[in-house]
């Protein structure tokens, strides 16, 4: 069988469930976890920065749920669209040296700030992390995007955490040096990958599944970052379509 890892928001889970998203910590626990299970997902999602009070604690705790779902931590990747929002804002796109070594030190920021969320989620116990790049920040050039997921392929293992690159806008995922990535573009073996909007609809997701089966029926599909708005039962119908895909040897 394939296995789906959505990368969705607890609201999802929360609404899988008929439920609203809890404010307590214990509530969104329980809510991602069940959710998940509900959503026939292969692990559970620690949440986001922004999407709980206390993520590292709502992440804790579902790693110590007994039988729980594995959990999957998030981290967003150094070429991702919150570092071309902070060139824009001090002033646009890089022009000339200054700007491009104002780029460059956005670009070393992005990378230790994901480093110091691997190292976090770490603590609280997750084993993989996917690495959500949308390389929004092409201009850098190949070898200064390598360098940038450097700190952060060093890191996982240092701490022996499993990383994932779930990346759109990538020519060559594989440049920067993951041994597991799933992309828009091509995935490594045993992975497929689904845009956000293969979910906009029951019909769209289809006819995205017929190109993941076409290609060759992976273990493990990967979705982009969903909204907290997608369908449950979209999402749902996505993790039972692809039960029924066996793996090739």
């Amino acid at each position: 069988m394939t296995l789906l890892t959505a990368l969705v928001p607890g609201a999802v889970g929360a609404a899988a469930l008929g439920r609203a998203w809890p404010d307590d910590v214990n509530g969104q626990v329980r809510c991602i976890d069940e959710g998940s299970r509900a959503l026939g997902l292969a692990c559970c999602c620690a949440p986001w920065t922004g999407e709980a009070q206390d993520p590292d604690s709502v992440t804790t705790g579902l790693v110590a749920t007994p039988g729980a779902l594995p959990v999957l931590g998030a981290v967003p990747g150094p070429l991702s669209s919150e570092l071309l929002s902070e060139i824009h804002r001090r002033g646009g796109k890089p022009a000339g040296s200054s700007a491009i070594q104002d780029a460059q030190e956005l670009l070393d920021d992005a990378s230790d700030a994901a480093v110091d969320r691997i190292q976090a989620l770490a603590a609280c116990g997750v084993r993989r992390v996917a690495v959500v790049e949308d390389a929004t920040a092409w201009w850098v050039g190949q070898d200064a995007a390598a360098e940038s997921h450097r700190p952060l392929l060093n890191a996982a293992t240092h701490l022996r955490i499993d990383l994932v690159l779930v990346a759109s806008g990538l020519d060559d995922a594989a440049s920067l040096g993951y041994d597991c990535w799933a992309s828009g573009r091509g995935c490594s073996p045993g992975l497929g990958y689904l845009p956000a909007n293969a979910f906009d609809s029951a019909a769209a997701l289809e006819r995205w599944l017929d190109g993941i089966r076409a290609a060759g029926d992976p273990g493990e599909v990967i979705t982009a970052p969903l909204d907290a708005d997608v369908a449950p039962d979209v999402v749902r119908l996505g993790s039972r379509a692809l039960a029924q895909v066996a793996a090739r040897p």
